[in-house]
């Protein structure tokens, strides 16, 4: 074989050697592939895991069935299994009905509310079971629809339940019983028990609701003489066989204005039973104040409706009877709760806290008129009916439409149901059940993976119930079936950049510092020991630096906080000044202590430390009115030491720069003939020129600001929290400055030796080798061990949980938390 020097191989390679470099280059190519492949499919993966989270809703089915009823119900629900329903018809008989898929919904049982009295009307279903029911006597009966589903034993399964199909149902003795599985069946049944009668009012009582407070039942009435009422039902004890009887406290409410003395459309009790909202046709709210039972006021009246001329169709409450949700005549539904708010008194001096109701949601129609409003028991689902026919799926809180699982028809709908688990819809109509002519009905069933899920309500602002205004909030699970959940990931992915941020501040100068000094100054066998030991830090567990920010570093740095400030700045300035005293010394000396060097300089550190203890207190007396805590919350003092400190870095940038441009050259033109001693002392007075210019300049523009009226306070400085930013800089800062400095320091340590000889050789100083030759060639390596340290910091989560106080809050305050 002809080699580049176009003479022929003497010798050949052995067979062994030959392999082996194949199978390296094969296992290093392999390798390479596989880590890219294995990289790629990890975010494969992710991608794979979170696209889900967007999938919109799907309808699974229709089904149309006979109605068993010849009259509209005046309320519906379905059990959770969609095979079973109950349905409060106007003459005041519930009646339980089977609805399973492939048959049509066939009465199982009924059962009267009274045999004494007209049954009129009843509360909405947005309390779990507990319901209230109106009479034309004028009396109101509490109570619990309830359905009750159990797993039938095997040895009361008949021959006949046998051979239902798996999904299937069928009706016995009162109750439906289901094959879930091949051997397992589930009787559904209807459990309704009521309470004694109790009289509130004197004529019947055309519109009622209740809501609860600890054991007492607070109940809201409109009767048909007008009067809009509030009664609390307490129960008293009884025999454990007896209904309990009821002591009954009933008030009558301010009345409206003259304007409004006809019929409600509706009336609501909040889920607290703090409010009582009362809604009239031409979109009239008025909101009775609730906080004191026996001194009932009227909160406020406002106006429902977005546009002259529209009527409202249909109120309902959504679950947890905290936003009311209202329709009208143009097909638009709007979301309304309370937010509170500071006004001023009267008298203009002091301020009262209030609440007023907003409109935090709409949601637009297809042009129909909104005719019945169905609230998920369990979610912030909302089903919305319409004049035309149609129905359509929304989600209130982020405002997004779903899905629009009932297509338009003749009749309008009156009445809808949503099954409790979002995965089914029943739908009513005037006549009878839904559907075309002849008393159908028609049930949808979909699928609505994730609805709280969208971009806009990760990424952007949201009004939540409660809140004042729009905000990112997160807040992902709650104790009860009514808690709305919160996914804006804006302040989580904040947090994480303020986390890195301060972090990197701290650790990247730590680290590339000490791997310039380790690789150009330190000696070889310091080197040996010191480079390992720092490599060790990174074996520290995240958990255990953590704890340790969270239990002993957090209240050590309260403690000590003006001394850890003043120390940001003394410390630098106290080494620096030791190494040009160091200059200051006689050459002969310098000769005879270069061994003593690294220890002088480790020896400058507790001086630096010592010095910030000593300054702490009068800076902070001087600038911080003596409290740097009550001068964070902004209680006293001025803005002017809070400038100087956020300033002063960028002035001691500027001296450095006029110096190095302005003062050096004109130096260096008549530093020729000077000595070691005069220029050790020019290099001295230059320091100190710059540092007190420095300190004047941060001092004069401070002064500047605060007198033009800026205050620090509520940007980067602000009330302090034990758990904050600066607590994680500290510690993330420690567990990335391995990494940082192990990387970087390879990086210079490669850098060719003869390059630092010429250097050297041509005259110049070690440290101008290393700033002006050494750091620019191994740049790459540098921006790549920071870069890598950017990721360990991103990725940090224990020492951010542990540390950061899990605030979620948008401020770039070092001294507050974060999530």
């Amino acid at each position: 074989m002809t080699t580049f020097t176009g003479r022929t191989r003497q010798r050949r390679t052995k067979w062994t050697v030959r392999a082996g470099d194949t199978f390296a280059h094969g296992l290093i190519v392999s390798g390479g592939i596989g880590t890219i492949v294995a990289v790629s499919m990890v975010c494969l993966f992710l991608v794979w895991s979170v696209l889900p989270l967007f999938e919109s809703a799907t309808i699974e089915s229709r089904a149309e069935h006979a109605s068993p009823w010849p009259q509209t119900p005046v309320s519906l629900a379905v059990n959770e299994y969609g095979v079973a329903g109950w349905a409060l018809l106007p003459d005041g008989e519930i009646d339980f009905f089977r609805l399973d898929a492939g048959h049509e919904a066939q009465s199982v049982a009924q059962r009267k509310l009274s045999d004494e009295s007209a049954f009129t009307c009843a509360s909405s279903l947005a309390n779990d079971d507990r319901m209230a029911f109106g009479f034309a006597d004028g009396s109101v009966r509490l109570g619990t629809v309830a359905f009750r589903t159990a797993f039938v034993p095997q040895h009361d399964v008949s021959e006949r339940l046998r051979h239902l199909d798996v999904g299937r149902a069928t009706v016995s003795k009162e109750s439906v019983i289901e094959r879930a599985a091949e051997n397992q069946f589930r009787r559904h049944q209807l459990a309704v028990d009521l309470q004694r009668p109790v009289n509130i009012a004197p004529a019947a009582i055309e519109l009622i609701d209740v809501s609860w407070r600890s054991t007492s039942a607070v109940v809201g009435s409109y009767a048909a003489d007008g009067k809009i009422r509030l009664s609390v039902l307490k129960p008293l004890r009884a025999p454990q066989a007896q209904q309990p009887a009821f002591k009954t406290r009933t008030l009558e409410l301010p009345p409206p204005a003259a304007g409004h003395r006809d019929k409600p459309l509706a009336l609501f009790v909040s889920g607290v039973a703090d409010n009582l909202f009362v809604a009239w046709q031409d979109g009239t709210l008025l909101r009775y104040d609730l906080q004191s039972l026996l001194k009932p006021r009227i909160a406020e009246e406002i106006d429902l409706l977005s546009q002259p001329g529209e009527q409202l169709t249909a109120v309902n409450m959504l679950v947890g009877k905290a936003t009311l949700v209202a329709g009208d005549s143009s097909g638009n539904v709007h979301g309304w709760f309370r937010v509170n708010k500071s006004d001023a008194s009267e008298d203009g001096d002091v301020p009262a806290a209030a609440s007023r109701m907003v409109a935090a949601h709409l949601l637009g129609g297809p042009g129909a008129a909104v005719t019945a409003l169905a609230p998920s028991p369990r979610s912030r689902v909302l089903a919305v009916g319409y004049a035309d026919g149609s129905g359509r799926l929304f989600y209130v809180t982020n405002d997004a439409l779903l899905a629009a699982p009932l297509a338009p028809r003749e009749q309008p709908l009156s009445r809808l149901a949503l099954y409790p688990r979002d995965d089914g819809l029943l739908g009513v109509a005037d006549g009878g059940l839904l559907g075309v002519a002849g008393n159908k009905i028609e049930l949808a069933r979909f699928d609505l993976p994730h609805p709280e899920v969208t971009l806009y309500s990760l990424f952007m602002p949201i009004w939540y119930e409660g809140y004042d205004a729009p905000s990112h909030e997160w807040q992902s699970s709650g104790g009860t079936d009514n808690f709305e959940p919160k996914l804006g990931m804006t302040k989580l992915v904040f947090g994480t950049f303020k986390a890195t941020l301060y972090s990197l501040l701290i650790g990247v100068p730590l680290a590339l510092l000490a791997a310039v000094y380790t690789s150009e100054f330190l000696h070889k066998k310091a080197r040996a020991r010191i480079k390992p030991t720092i490599e060790l830090m990174a074996s520290l567990p995240s958990v255990v630096l953590g704890f340790i920010a969270a239990l002993v570093l957090a209240p050590i740095i309260e403690r000590v906080l003006p001394t850890i400030l003043v120390g940001i700045a003394v410390v630098p300035l106290t080494l620096l000044t030791a190494a040009f005293v160091w200059q200051l010394l006689p050459k002969v000396w310098r000769v005879r202590l270069n061994p003593w060097r690294f220890t002088a300089m480790c020896l400058t550190l507790p001086l630096g430390v010592w010095l910030a203890t000593v300054l702490g207190r009068p800076v902070e007396r001087l600038l911080f009115s003596g409290d740097i805590m009550l001068w964070l919350s902004g209680r006293v003092g001025s803005g002017t030491g809070g400038w100087l400190l956020m300033l002063l870095p960028m002035s001691a940038l500027v001296s450095a720069w006029v110096l190095a441009h302005y003062v050096n050259p004109w130096l260096r033109s008549r530093s020729a003939e000077w000595g070691d001693a005069k220029t050790a002392a020019i290099e001295m007075a230059k320091f100190l020129a710059g540092t007190l210019a420095s300190f004047s300049f941060a001092l004069a523009l401070s002064w500047t600001l605060t007198a033009a009226g800026f205050d620090p306070r509520g940007t980067f400085v602000g009330t302090y929290e034990q758990l904050n930013a600066l607590v994680v800089g500290f510690v993330m800062g420690f567990a990335v400055i391995p990494i940082i400095y192990t990387i970087a320091e390879d990086a210079l340590s490669t850098v060719p030796e003869h390059l630092r000889s010429a250097s050297l050789g041509a005259g110049a100083t070690p440290w101008q080798t290393a700033v002006r030759i050494i750091i620019p060639t191994a740049m790459s390596g540098l921006f790549s061990a920071v870069m890598i340290g950017l990721g360990r910091a991103v990725g940090e989560t224990m020492i951010v949980l542990m540390a950061a106080g899990n605030t979620p809050v948008l401020d770039w305050n070092v001294f507050n938390g974060f999530r």
